[in-house]
């Protein structure tokens, strides 16, 4: 059976065999996870968009060893394109399964995801993550929240595996209490500005 969980952490903190990231074409500085992990990689994504390398359009992926402080031996990019583009149902569906499917063939088993910010329709895509999620074969997936998404994703979590929605998945959402209202991920990360990863790349860079 397949785990569905919710990090207690932020995604650098997280152990696992791979983390993968969103990155989006119209979105610079990186931010939220993609910015952290930056950040944790001495800026290695940034340079790599600065030299055209990448460009976070939808399909595109990059792969990248850990380090920095990443608790997981492998990163992956993944595009999504605008970050407008995750408005669409179908556009996000199609970026889950382009994420698990590529983790998949990778090997990884136990597989952080950091989720885009959905705001209002965190429901609705965590329940298409699940769907798609119910196709594969990973053996673990923790999606790391971010912003207010942590409050309502968790809860989500909870009222689905009450109700066993999802038999063929182990569903496990944070014990009550441990995402405090109001609160973000983000200030654990360790990163002195998680919206953006240029400066703080730079002074390990120089």
């Amino acid at each position: 059976m397949t785990l569905l969980a919710v990090a207690s952490t932020s995604i650098e903190r997280v152990r696992g065999d791979l983390v993968v990231i969103p990155l989006f074409s119209d979105e610079r500085p990186l931010r939220a996870a993609a910015g952290r992990v930056d950040w944790r990689l001495c800026g290695h994504l940034s340079r790599l968009f600065a030299d055209g390398t990448l460009s976070g359009e939808a399909g595109e992926a990059v792969l990248i060893p850990g380090g920095g402080g990443l608790r997981a031996p492998r990163v992956m990019g993944l595009g999504v394109g605008t970050r407008r583009a995750l408005a669409d149902s179908a556009a996000w569906t199609a970026w889950a399964k382009d994420a698990l499917g590529r983790s998949q063939r990778l090997g990884a088993r136990r597989i952080a995801l950091a989720l885009p910010e959905c705001r209002e329709a965190v429901a609705e895509r965590l329940q298409e993550l699940a769907a798609v999620l119910s196709e594969e074969t990973a053996s673990e997936l923790w999606i790391c929240l971010e912003g207010a998404d942590q409050i309502s994703g968790n809860a989500w979590l909870d009222r689905t595996a009450r109700r066993g929605r999802f038999p063929q998945l182990e569903i496990q959402p944070l014990p009550e209490g441990r995402i405090p209202p109001g609160s973000s991920l983000r200030s654990r990360a360790g990163a002195p500005d998680a919206r953006s990863s240029h400066a703080s790349a730079d002074r390990f860079t120089r």
